[in-house]
Formats: C-alpha cells, sequence, structure tokens
C-alpha cells in the first residue's frame, strides 16, 4: 500500500513538474544603460545569472521529479555571492560566503559545478571570500575563516595546493593574480598589511601598516591588479581606494568619507577596465563609482533596487579583457553584467542618481 501511494504521488508531481515546465516563462531582453539619454551610453546593462539554467542548463522534467522524489541536490542558486574572478573566455568563478562554495559557470559550454572540497568527505570551505586566476587556469580560493588560500584545478575540481601557515594571517581577505609577473597578493584585514606570494607560495615580500598615512592601511579588503602591475587596494576605514606598484611602493589614492558621490560610505570591490578606468563598489550606496587614475570621479551606475541594473548591497567586481563587468550583488542573490562601451565622442554631462541623504557636488562628465 505504501509503494502505491509514493507511485500515485510520483506520478502526480511529475504531471505538475510537466505544466510548470511547460508554463516557465522566457526572460525578455532589458535594455538599460547609463548615463540616461539623450546622454550618449557608456555602461550598457547585459544581462544576469544566479542558478545554472541562467546560462540554459536545464534540466528534463523527469529529473526534476526524479529529484524530488529521491532527495537528490537541487538547482543550485546563488545565496551570498562575494567575489568573482573570469577568465575571459566565458567561465566566470563565484565565491558564495552563504553556501561556503565557488560556483563555476561554463557558458560557452552550458555547464555548471562547484568546488567546496579540500579534503573530499573530511572538510570544506568555510567562508570564501576571494578568487583569482593564473596564467595556467588554477583557480585561487581565498577563505576567511580557515585563513588560507586553496589551488584548484577547476576542470578536474582537484586541490592542487595550499598556501598559508598556521598564524601567517589574521582575516584573510581579497586576493588578486598577475599573470606576468607570476604573483599573488593576499589582503590580511586584521593585520592591515598585504603578503607577496611566488607561485610555489612563498612569500616574496609584505608592505602595509594601520594608519592614516599614505601607504598606510586601516581594515583593507578587496585588491585588484592591471596589465601594467599596479595594485588597487580598497582602504575600507580609510574610505579610500589606494594605488601601489607591484612591490607595494604608494603611487596614489581617490574616496574619502562622505555621503555624496567621490566619497565613500563602504567600499568594497575595486577593478580596472582596459582604458585604465578604476571601478569601485559601494556597498551602502548600491553604486558603482568609475574614477581616473588622479581620483577625480568620472560617473557612477547602478541605485538601490532589484530590478536589472540595481543591486543589493553589492561586494566584489571583475572585469575581463573585452570590458565585461561582473558584479556580486550579494543581497539580491545573483552576478549582473554590464558592458563598458568605451569613451563618448562628445562631451556630456551624466545624470547620475544621489545616493541616500547626498547631493552630487564637483562630478566630471562621463569617461571622456
Amino acid at each position: 500500500m505504501k509503494r502505491a501511494i509514493q507511485t500515485v504521488i510520483g506520478i502526480g508531481i511529475v504531471v505538475v513538474l510537466s505544466a510548470c515546465a511547460a508554463m516557465e516563462p522566457v526572460r525578455s531582453r532589458v535594455e538599460r544603460s547609463w548615463p540616461t539619454p539623450p546622454d550618449p551610453p557608456v555602461i550598457s546593462y547585459l544581462n544576469s545569472f544566479s542558478e545554472p539554467k541562467d546560462m540554459g542548463a536545464k534540466r528534463s522534467w523527469f529529473m526534476k521529479a526524479v529529484e524530488f522524489l529521491f532527495g537528490e541536490e537541487g538547482s543550485p542558486h546563488m545565496l551570498r555571492p562575494y567575489a568573482v574572478a573570469t577568465d575571459g573566455s566565458g567561465r566566470v568563478y563565484v565565491a558564495d560566503t552563504g553556501l561556503q562554495t565557488v560556483h563555476i559557470y561554463d557558458f560557452p559550454s552550458k555547464s555548471y559545478q562547484q568546488i567546496f572540497w579540500i579534503v573530499r568527505g573530511r572538510s570544506r570551505l568555510m567562508s570564501p571570500v576571494g578568487v583569482a586566476l593564473d596564467e595556467k587556469g588554477l583557480l585561487y580560493v581565498s577563505d576567511s575563516q580557515l585563513n588560507r588560500i586553496f589551488v584548484y584545478e577547476p576542470k578536474r575540481r582537484r586541490l592542487v595546493k595550499t598556501i598559508g601557515e598556521p598564524g601567517q594571517f589574521q582575516r584573510l581577505t581579497g586576493i588578486a593574480y598577475h599573470p606576468k609577473l607570476r604573483r599573488l597578493y593576499a589582503v590580511d584585514t586584521a593585520a592591515h598589511r598585504v603578503t607577496v606570494f611566488d607561485p610555489d607560495g612563498n612569500v616574496v615580500t609584505t608592505f602595509g601598516q594601520r594608519g592614516e598615512k599614505e601607504g598606510e592601511l586601516n581594515f583593507p579588503t578587496h585588491i585588484a591588479v592591471d596589465s601594467k602591475g599596479a595594485l588597487y587596494i580598497t582602504d575600507s576605514m580609510n574610505f579610500r581606494v589606494q594605488i601601489f606598484d607591484s612591490e607595494g611602493k604608494f603611487q596614489g589614492k581617490l574616496g574619502q568619507m562622505g555621503n555624496i558621490l567621490g566619497s565613500f560610505s563602504k567600499p568594497k570591490g575595486v577593478a580596472v577596465d582596459l582604458e585604465g578606468h578604476i571601478y569601485v563598489v559601494d556597498g551602502i550606496f548600491d553604486t558603482i563609482q568609475i574614477f581616473d587614475r588622479t581620483g577625480d570621479l568620472l560617473m557612477n551606475f547602478g541605485q538601490t533596487g532589484e530590478k536589472e541594473g540595481d543591486f543589493y548591497l553589492p561586494a566584489g567586481i571583475a572585469i575581463d579583457d573585452k570590458n565585461r563587468i561582473y558584479v556580486a550583488d550579494t543581497y539580491n542573490q545573483r552576478v549582473q553584467v554590464f558592458l563598458f562601451l568605451g569613451s563618448p565622442k562628445e562631451d556630456a554631462s551624466a545624470s547620475q542618481p544621489q545616493p541616500a541623504g547626498g547631493a552630487v557636488e564637483g562630478t566630471k562628465n562621463p569617461i571622456q
């Protein structure tokens, strides 16, 4: 009798899932760009994704029914995407602190996988907060709770090596890799410094100490490296981004504490496009601010919300060699993708949304 009841229930579920699959809506293409017309567009919204089906990876209705009946893992959905990296060939890596995993979206093959094991069946990632890739395609994952950097071969989901010794880090956060210099840069937030490693995991140098002066750091978090080896570090409690050369020598800074555009309330991710523009995520303003190398604000895009192009406490950002911009929209549980269209031909005044409680003062024209 029990088996008969299960069979009847199973048939019913299959029918329902079949109907749901038939009614599943197709996402429409959203057109959105910044600044708003009539100014020429500089940043364009492309798409967003939060689970495998968003890139066209689908399971049959029968497999959905089987998974429901027998308790197999359902479609993995991002919970707290925090950091993002891409190889420029359509593969995107997302560190998810909520699910304690790294999502790997392979758009060309429409395939998906996760990396979370350290020792299979015994130990796993606890708080993955940073991701980076080297010239060989190896994936580096920093864990702020385990205070280690785990290096994986993504295709085989195999741990290659671990970087970091007991007591070496106080609170490990952002990481960045420079393929030409073959150096890995790791931010230690609680120690207010950056450690530089060679490909074998040996320490090359460290730089930084707590303070407010140029070159000093106060709870740094995120880091990016540009094509020339310059480093961009989010100096969070000094409410600025500092620029260093590849050896850790101070080169410049941008931003300050405030509630107007050009200043920061909660600076997080930082990235640089092919033209050298600096993108900084502000998790409180829910916007991305774009600066030039001298620290002048050029424009911003995004505002608080759930619609395409809006943000809710965003964190990490990455830009590939095609100027596609990937933003970890943390509390909207997704990654949003934008495109830098290139500098406009004519000068134009940006119509920029303001952070709550602030007025736009002293902003320049959009990137020119």
